[in-house]
C-alpha cells in the first residue's frame, strides 16, 4: 500500500515538473522584457549577462521597438565591459544603418566620433565621422550635443592643456 502511495506521488510529482518544464520553457520574454532585464544587468556590474540578452533581443526582435536601443546598448556596454572599441564602433555603425530615423543613431553617430578621437585616437577617421554627424542629424539633433560635436572637431588631437576651456581640468 505504501508502496503504490509512493508510486503515485512521485508520479505525480513528475509530471508538475514536466508541465513546469513545458510551460517556462514555452514562454516567449517580450522585446520589452529582454531590454529591461538587459538594463537591470548593466547596473550590476554583470555585463557579458547583458550582451547575451541584447543579442537575443536584436536575434528574435530586430523590428521591434525597443531594437535600436538594445542596439546602442551593445555598443556601450562593450566599452564598460571590456573596453573593447571596435567592437563598440560595430554596434553603433549598426545603429546608424538599420535605424537612422532614432534618437539612438543620433547619440551612436556622435559616439561613432568620440570613441575614435577619444580612445582609438584615429582623429582622421574622427574628423570624417563627426562631419557626419553634422551633415545628417545636426537639425535634428540637441543643440547640446551638435555643440560638442564641433567643439570635438575644433580640438581634435589636442592635449587638454592646449585647450583653453579644459585647462583647470587638467592642472
Amino acid at each position: 500500500m505504501r508502496t503504490d502511495t509512493n508510486r503515485t506521488l512521485r508520479r505525480v510529482f513528475l509530471t508538475c515538473l514536466s508541465v513546469g518544464f513545458l510551460v517556462g520553457g514555452c514562454t516567449k520574454e517580450s522585446p520589452a522584457d529582454l531590454l529591461s532585464q538587459s538594463k537591470s544587468l548593466i547596473q550590476e556590474k554583470k555585463y557579458s549577462d547583458a550582451i547575451t540578452l541584447l543579442r537575443q533581443l536584436m536575434d528574435k526582435y530586430p523590428e521591434s521597438e525597443q531594437a535600436a536601443e538594445g542596439q546602442y546598448m551593445l555598443g556601450d556596454t562593450y566599452i564598460a565591459f571590456n573596453k573593447n572599441f571596435e567592437q563598440a564602433l560595430n554596434e553603433y555603425h549598426v545603429v546608424v544603418q538599420n535605424y537612422p530615423e532614432t534618437r539612438f543613431a543620433i547619440n551612436a553617430q556622435f559616439m561613432i566620433g568620440y570613441v575614435l578621437a577619444n580612445f582609438v585616437g584615429d582623429y582622421k577617421q574622427a574628423r570624417m565621422e563627426y562631419e557626419r554627424f553634422l551633415e545628417l542629424y545636426s537639425t535634428e539633433a540637441d543643440s547640446g550635443l551638435v555643440q560638442s560635436v564641433k567643439f570635438e572637431l575644433e580640438n581634435l588631437g589636442r592635449d587638454l592643456n592646449e585647450i583653453p576651456q579644459l585647462k583647470h581640468i587638467s592642472s
